[in-house]
């Protein structure tokens, strides 16, 4: 197997688990507006039906995660927005400089912003940062951002060197 090759099924792989947070998220937030509606319903009769503790601290941690985590696979893809109001009146070579210059300044960036994000969770860490109601620390879900930017970049560099083929050959 090709390094692209395993890169690609590390990509998909990290945005399968980005999208199971997010149904977790899903799963999460239902449990706890049926915790609101049971209390509004238990209130007329003097009762109480608290929602999840800490909800908002968990969603917070794990939406940060889940969404970085979709951003490798969508710019593998191509997913991504991009602004072609000039750039479709460009010849072919233009299209394509401007596509692998992009390509490399996107991989550069999310390299650099892998790197600080790595410096953050030092000092996050340091800092012993906690959620305001579960008191999780904050440094441990840094990583996952860290990775996130590193498959972004590799993405990036598969579209600028090896792009994958697209449903109509391009």
């Amino acid at each position: 197997m090709s390094i692209r090759a395993f890169l690609i099924k590390i990509i998909s792989g990290w945005a399968l688990f980005g999208g199971a947070l997010l149904l977790l998220i899903v799963f999460a937030t239902a449990i706890n507006a049926a915790g609101f509606t049971g209390n509004a319903i238990a209130k007329t009769w003097g009762g109480n039906v608290s929602g999840l503790p800490g909800y908002e601290d968990a969603v917070q941690m794990f939406i940060g995660v889940a969404a970085l985590a979709m951003f490798p696979y969508a710019q593998l893809h191509k997913a991504h927005a991009a602004v072609d109001v000039f750039m479709q009146y460009a010849p072919d070579w233009a299209n394509r400089a401007v596509a692998n210059l992009s390509g490399l300044v996107l991989a550069g960036l999310t390299l650099w912003i892998a790197y600080m994000l790595v410096i953050g969770t030092a000092e996050v860490r340091s800092d012993n940062v906690e959620t305001t109601v579960l008191g999780w620390p904050v440094w441990i879900f840094m990583p996952f951002a860290v990775v996130s930017c590193i498959l972004w970049s590799g993405a990036a560099l598969i579209n600028t060197f090896a792009p994958l083929e697209t449903a109509d050959g391009t």
